[in-house]
């Protein structure tokens, strides 16, 4: 008998799940119980879902599966349909009648074309009650092909201070690997403790035979959490493929599923899965799939299907094509472990994905429908220190990676955003920015002398534009939505030939708050205005700036000063950070840093 190999699940929502029309959708009589659906006569249960469909398509282009089936555990009075979407149109390809009868639905086969030699584009399967009541507890798409990779994949997990969210996580996944015969033995968990005090509830054979393993580690930022993690995994020699993941998300664990055949059925061997991004406050939106990168660009990270609503029946069934990346967040991101010997670069958080992106792995990547995690809202963790990070970062990565970057382009981008800073009375970002731009400047020499969690417990001192939840009075001020792109194209202008306001008398200026999304700067808004009130959309989380005459001319002679330094320093910083570059990413330096944060 031709083993079945497991490629995906069709996952029911339970009491817990963050958004049940992610994972199918129902019409008529129908309730979901514990690990199972209940259909009562003229009841539907669907799995044309964002999560629920079995993109044939995508399989089909990236993989070698052909011979493809779904087994799907249901019985009553009823019929399992196996549904294609080909465009617009909706079809039956296969359909089985359920088994009757008492006590634990039984398994239903249903077979469908050859993917290779078929041009169908996605699959559903579609569960209906005809005459009277249908039980339904999940089901598998499953393929008779021989795997054509051994796949061994070790999740590493860097974590600080995240316990409640890195103990969901680990938990959820060994729960996943000892209830599967597909992953058992075939998965492991590597947490590296940058805060060295998690503790975990797991089974004691699980860090016994290797399938959890702790690692206490000085804090070195997320890039030095994932370098130990990689590091120490090509020692132990037994993962051939890694996944990154980062400690504040929530995970859906059938994303593992998928990875892992993805990974033993790749026509690529460096195939790279990414997991998509959805909103931890509005679990059904898209924050992104992927990433582009455009560094003649002021804000060069690009998100790929940013604010789709996955709920979208459309959304789910499209046979979308596979849209090239730049690089891939590390909220997940997995990787065959041979794809590089290098390691990140030491820049502790913002950039460090962005680098191994757009050098190893984004090139090699794709999405897949079910590979995602969720996500606190970016808005609410960018503050005045991220942007040191950002500024320095990118400026290293636009240095390293494209050899037509040159001064002009760093120039305008700091100026362009710096500019944008000073004239939304954002004083504390432009300062953090220019002392970001001012360490990239110092060069390669210095950058390896950093201290870095001393530096990154330096920089979180700024209270500042951090978010923070608002007083009952700013609470009541009504968010601003985002304005056209070309009224904020007027505004700036506006803001340029008035000097950011500066220059308009301060009784003729508005006194009530002007108001601005958290995650922007109102340059236009705050041109007429001594106040400006940034506040998140959907949240009562922001703060609020001034006007302040005196430090907006001193930072504005200061950002004048930074751009003649770029120009007159860039050529040779490009030099000396290329060929510094295999020194500040081998082991042997990375290696000295964990040494030394150990003993801090």
């Amino acid at each position: 008998m031709q083993t079945a190999n497991l490629l995906q699940r069709l996952v029911l929502p339970t009491s817990s799940t963050p958004e049940p029309q992610l994972y199918a959708r129902t019409s008529g009589d129908v309730r979901m119980v514990d690990n199972g659906a209940v259909l009562e006569a003229g009841g539907t249960l669907s799995f044309d879902t964002t999560f629920g469909v079995f993109a044939a398509g995508r399989w089909r282009r990236v993989s070698h599966v052909n011979l493809l089936s779904v087994s799907v555990r249901a019985s009553g009075e009823g019929v399992v349909e196996v549904v294609v979407v080909d465009g617009k149109k909706e079809s039956v390809v296969a359909t089985a009648q359920l088994p009757r009868g008492e006590g634990s639905p039984s398994s239903v086969t249903l077979s469908v074309p050859d993917l290779q030699t078929s041009t169908h584009g996605t699959y559903f399967v579609r569960v209906r009650a005809i005459d009277g009541e249908v039980c339904m507890t999940g089901g598998e798409w499953v393929t008779i092909d021989a795997p054509r990779h051994e796949v061994r994949m070790s999740l590493s997990i860097t974590t600080f201070n995240r316990q409640e969210y890195v103990r969901k996580t680990v938990h959820n996944v060994l729960d996943l690997v000892r209830n599967s015969d597909a992953l058992n033995g075939k998965v492991r968990v590597l947490v590296v403790d940058n805060a060295q005090n998690v503790t975990f509830d797991a089974a004691a054979d699980a860090t016994i035979d290797g399938t959890l393993t702790v690692l206490p580690n000085g804090n070195l930022g997320g890039a030095g959490g994932f370098a130990r993690g990689l590091i120490e995994l090509r020692k132990v020699g037994w993962a051939t493929h890694v996944l990154f993941m980062d400690d504040d998300i929530t995970l859906e664990p059938e994303a593992i599923v998928r990875t892992m055949s993805l990974f033993a059925y790749a026509k690529d061997a460096r195939l790279c899965v990414h997991g998509a991004m959805l909103s931890e406050e509005r679990p059904w939106l898209q924050f992104e799939a992927g990433s582009q990168y455009s560094w003649r660009s002021i804000y060069p990270l690009q998100a790929l299907g940013r604010e789709d609503d996955m709920r979208d029946r459309t959304v789910a069934l499209q046979d979308a094509p596979e849209v090239p990346f730049d690089y891939t967040a590390w909220w997940y991101t997995a990787f065959p472990i041979t794809i590089t010997n290098e390691n990140p670069l030491p820049v502790f958080v913002r950039g460090d994905d962005v680098a191994f992106g757009l050098m190893h792995t984004g090139k090699h990547s794709i999405t897949l429908n079910g590979v995602i995690v969720w996500h606190a809202d970016f808005g609410l963790k960018n503050n005045p220190s991220s942007l040191f990070y950002e500024s320095r970062n990118l400026a290293l990565v636009d240095t390293l990676v494209f050899d037509k970057h040159t001064w002009w382009n760093l120039a305008y981008r700091f100026s362009s955003f710096g500019f944008r800073n000073l004239f939304s009375m954002r004083y504390a970002s432009t300062e953090y920015m220019l002392r970001g731009l001012n360490a990239y400047l110092a060069g390669p020499g210095e950058w390896m002398k950093i201290d870095h969690a001393a530096l990154h417990d330096e920089l979180r001192v700024c209270a500042e534009e951090k978010p923070a939840p608002l007083s009952a009075e700013l609470a009541a001020i009504t968010p601003r939505q985002p304005r056209h792109k070309a009224l904020r194209a007027f505004g700036f202008l506006f803001a340029v030939v008035l000097v950011g306001g500066y220059i308009i008398p301060k009784p003729l200026r508005l006194k009530k708050y002007g108001v601005g999304p958290i995650d922007a700067r109102a340059v236009g808004v705050a041109t007429l205005r001594n106040r400006i009130l940034y506040r998140h959309d959907r949240i009562a989380d922001g703060y609020t700036v001034e006007r302040d005459t005196k430090r907006f001319f001193k930072l504005l002679r200061e950002v004048v000063k930074s751009i003649f330094a770029i120009a007159t320093s860039y050529k040779r910083l490009k030099r000396e950070y290329r060929a510094a570059y295999p020194m500040m990413v081998s082991n042997e330096a990375w290696e000295e840093r964990f040494t030394s944060a150990l003993k801090r």
